[in-house]
């Protein structure tokens, strides 16, 4: 006699068992594994080989969990463009491997999709996030004064810029703080009156995310700091917007301490400053030489708008362009370049169908979250604000179809629509 439905029954007694515990464990070890240097690549990895044996296990009954079907729509946005531009993809093998782990995400999803917080443990749940981005900060902070961070990793030199600050996080310390900062303002929402000194820890994180000296990590940190606000009066019947105003204040007042103490961060900013005025050549080097990156990708865009280059493909298509520039320079042509423009990447590595698709995901993560708000979702409604921070439209940073991006992402999604469609149920 067959056992499946014993065993399939005993899969999901555990995940009811699991969704009854006070602190939500597992998605805190998830976070605190993005923190060192994205190891969640491997959970991602794992969690989708699991679901690939455990859908041939239970006869195809994995699939069915509330939020599936959305999560796959949201998946389909990026895999449909990322699979029409294939047809003419510069990097054949890297956009097959980009669209096969859209695929893993979809597969991993699934796991994720079941283990979402419930709305008991999101207060202790959030409480320990936030524990982990000041541990993090303070890692960043004792780097800079000391030159070699509590995790063991030194100051990165050797720019032109000057030093930054990595903390465990390799270079993109800054943009992950940033994304990772709706933790700290669901912490303050739930926690601020009766934990008063949870107030300190947003300036604290804003110096960290200051001292990575990456100004696309400021002005995301403040939009964060700023959605969370207008959620947080949006989804409160006091309207009280006093208390979102101190955080941005706070959250302001974080990022100026470093620039007005460290002179490298001061004279980074004075460039930025005085570049709406200079030269092409002083634009660019004032920006990071952005300007010059853009132009070659609307090339590339303009000549393949319908379905682009392939995944990860612009890298690639740009090289040319950036080596006839007389702005570019050459000791930088040995690295591949994605676009550093979030919706700029996306209608070159897939066309102006990945642009629409792309705009149809914005469209629904907002929706899913003002109506989570709404309902007083908070773990739903941070969740879906991390991840369109992390796949926000003018994202410099990280490429949007870069392993840390989505393994960061396609989880918090997971997390979010598996908690929303389970309450609708």
């Amino acid at each position: 006699m067959s056992t499946l439905p014993h065993q399939e029954s005993s899969l999901e007694n555990w995940f009811q068992r699991s969704r009854g515990m006070h602190v939500a464990w597992w998605v805190i070890g998830w976070v605190a594994l993005f923190g060192v240097l994205s190891a969640t690549q491997l959970v991602i990895w794992l969690a989708a080989v699991s679901s690939i044996g455990l859908m041939v296990f239970t006869r195809g009954q994995w699939m069915n969990t509330p939020g599936a079907q959305a999560y796959g729509l949201l998946l389909a946005c990026f895999l449909i463009p990322g699979l029409l531009s294939l047809a003419d993809a510069i990097d054949f093998n890297r956009a097959v491997s980009t669209n096969a782990r859209l695929l893993a995400y979809g597969l991993a999803g699934l796991l994720f999709l079941r283990i979402g917080p419930t709305e008991q443990q999101w207060p202790a749940t959030v409480l320990c996030l936030t524990a982990l981005l000041v541990i993090w900060s303070i890692d960043g902070i004792v780097q800079e004064w000391r030159g070699i961070s509590l995790s063991g990793y030194p100051l990165f030199t050797g720019l032109p810029e000057g030093h930054k600050v990595t903390g465990s996080m390799g270079l993109d310390y800054g943009p992950k703080l940033a994304v990772l900062s709706p933790f700290l303002f669901e912490a303050l929402r739930l926690h601020g009156r009766r934990l008063p000194l949870l107030w300190l820890a947003v300036p604290l994180l804003a110096v960290a995310v200051s001292l990575s000296a990456s100004r696309y990590s400021a002005m995301l940190l403040l939009v964060s700091a700023w959605s969370c606000g207008v959620l947080w009066v949006r989804g409160r019947t006091s309207r009280s917007y006093w208390t979102p105003a101190l955080v941005l204040l706070l959250s302001l007042s974080g990022l100026l301490i470093p620039i007005a103490l460290i002179p490298h961060l001061a004279e980074r900013l004075a460039l930025l400053g005085g570049s709406l005025s200079a030269s092409q050549e002083e634009l660019n080097v004032a920006l990071a030489f952005r300007p010059e990156l853009w132009k070659a990708n609307w090339l590339v865009f303009s000549d393949h708008w319908i379905n682009g280059v392939g995944l990860r493909g612009s890298a690639a298509a740009v090289n040319p362009l950036l080596a006839s520039s007389a702005l570019f320079p050459e000791a930088m042509l040995s690295r591949p370049w994605h676009p550093h423009l979030g919706v700029l990447e996306i209608a070159a590595d897939s066309g102006l169908i990945g642009v629409l698709f792309y705009l149809i995901f914005v469209v629904l993560i907002i929706k899913w979250m003002w109506a989570a708000n709404r309902a007083q979702q908070g773990a739903v409604t941070t969740f879906l604000t991390i991840a369109l921070l992390a796949m926000f439209p003018f994202s410099s940073a990280l490429s949007m179809y870069s392993f840390p991006t989505g393994s960061l992402t396609w989880p918090a999604l997971a997390l979010a629509l598996g908690v929303y469609f389970r309450n609708k149920s």
